[in-house]
């Protein structure tokens, strides 16, 4: 039985909310991350202690590709359902456990080796978020609106990081220096757990998909869908990953690096920069969805390839802004950063899903994804801030956005290729109609 529109919009606004939570989660501790040098790595002066608690945050990047290939197995094997409630388990639970660590000064060494710890199991259960999330919403989705229904995915962690970036700027404002830097900064952390079990029962309601139901019903479900996806759809797994990095890698060096970069590098207030980087990302949410929409009307690739050149060329116009600007001049940077990652991002989700067919998709979504953050978004705070350090040159962000956004161009052009030689072959059957 096909959904009526009303239960397809309750599918959308669960998987959103639940993907919201698991990436408030991950992504507070970048924003508080000149608050968490200070308390595990106290010893370290300047940019050494901020570059020590960015190489933890990078360390979590590591582990994804392990839980996409975890995360992404069950999720073609058991559902997409059942992924998803555990990884948001998993997500919140090391979270709440961040905000009850002991400090540095309370018991030395083995406090930030427990904070690398808690931070890889946050790494884990991200490499499984998107490939479940994505999966979800595109199998759910009405055939001509799968670029805006896949867009609610990538909008949520738009919205999950601006209210991160929110809740940071109201602390900080609202906190004096020594509270927020004794205990106030656990706040956010604790949070993590009521906001996991509420996203727990979320996805515990979500219905799972009719295309999973029917593949394990007629028994297509793979046997080792990891190994069909490396085997079957390598080359799209080295175009996708290409492809994607405008958006994964593109977000952390500009509006999510903002709160790190006014306090660490400007010398600018945190609260600043946490202001910065909420205006940006609520901006950022709305051209997600823009994108999203624009990818059912025109060919996705085409889409993004034009968010991917806007954010090349504008890279060193808005860090200049960021750099000598005043407020207008800041607002300006991070609205046009806002809406040319927007046309990456956007199409993203249902660009991907398109590429293979159901059986394997989860786990496709899973490995493209984490291999893209690992590679390149992960450490790419840590790269900017120590080539920043070494080189003395502010513009570094920059300069290191342009050449991701030239690899991700060369990867839209490759899935390009792909689906204009896929739709040249009509024999073959295709996941879904895409323009081109």
């Amino acid at each position: 039985m096909r959904k009526n529109g009303s239960g397809k919009t309750k599918t959308v606004v669960a998987a959103a909310a639940g993907n919201f939570v698991e990436w408030y989660d991950f992504a507070i501790y970048g924003y508080f991350s000149p608050v968490l040098a200070k308390t595990f790595f106290p010893d370290s002066d300047g940019l050494t202690g901020l570059l020590a608690t960015l190489a933890v945050f990078g360390a979590a990047f590591v582990l994804r590709p392990v839980g996409a290939v975890i995360f992404g197995h069950l999720g073609d094997k058991r559902g997409r359902r059942w992924v998803l409630s555990v990884v948001i388990l998993t997500m919140a639970g090391a979270t709440t456990l961040i905000g009850a660590l002991p400090s540095y000064d309370s018991v030395g060494v083995l406090a930030p080796i427990a904070l690398t710890v808690l931070r890889l199991v946050q790494g884990l259960s991200a490499g499984g978020e998107f490939g479940g999330a994505a999966s979800l919403l595109f199998e759910h989705a009405p055939e001509r609106r799968r670029g805006l229904f896949g867009s609610a995915q990538a909008a949520s962690i738009a919205v999950a990081l601006a209210v991160s970036a929110g809740l940071g700027t109201a602390l900080t404002g609202w906190m004096s220096h020594d509270f927020l830097y004794s205990s106030g900064w656990r706040i956010p952390f604790l949070l993590g757990l009521p906001l996991g079990v509420g996203g727990w029962y979320i996805r515990r309601h979500v219905e799972e998909t009719p295309q999973f139901t029917e593949m394990r019903e007629q028994g297509e479900v793979a046997d080792s869908p990891v190994k069909d996806v490396f085997r079957g759809h390598w080359r799209m797994i080295i175009a996708g990953t290409a492809a994607i990095v405008s958006w994964t890698a593109g977000g952390y060096v500009t509006l999510q690096f903002l709160p790190t970069f006014f306090d660490g590098v400007l010398d600018r207030s945190l609260s600043e920069g946490l202001t910065a980087s909420l205006v940006g990302l609520t901006a950022y949410a709305g051209f997600i969805v823009l994108g999203g929409w624009l990818s059912d009307r025109y060919a996705r690739w085409k889409v993004m390839v034009t968010g991917a050149v806007a954010l090349g060329a504008l890279a060193v116009p808005c860090y200049q802004l960021l750099i000598r600007g005043g407020a207008l001049g800041i607002g300006v940077a991070v609205f046009l950063f806002a809406a040319s990652l927007g046309l990456t991002a956007g199409p993203t989700p249902a660009m991907l899903s398109e590429l293979t067919p159901g059986n394997v998709r989860n786990s496709y979504l899973s490995i493209v994804y984490s291999i893209a953050n690992a590679a390149f978004g992960g450490f790419a705070p840590y790269i900017v801030t120590a080539l920043i350090d070494s080189s003395g040159n502010r513009l570094s962000p920059a300069f290191y956005l342009i050449g991701l956004e030239a690899v991700a161009v060369a990867g839209l052009v490759g899935i390009a290729v792909h689906v204009r030689r896929r739709a040249a072959r009509p024999e073959e059957p295709e996941p879904a109609p895409v323009p081109v």
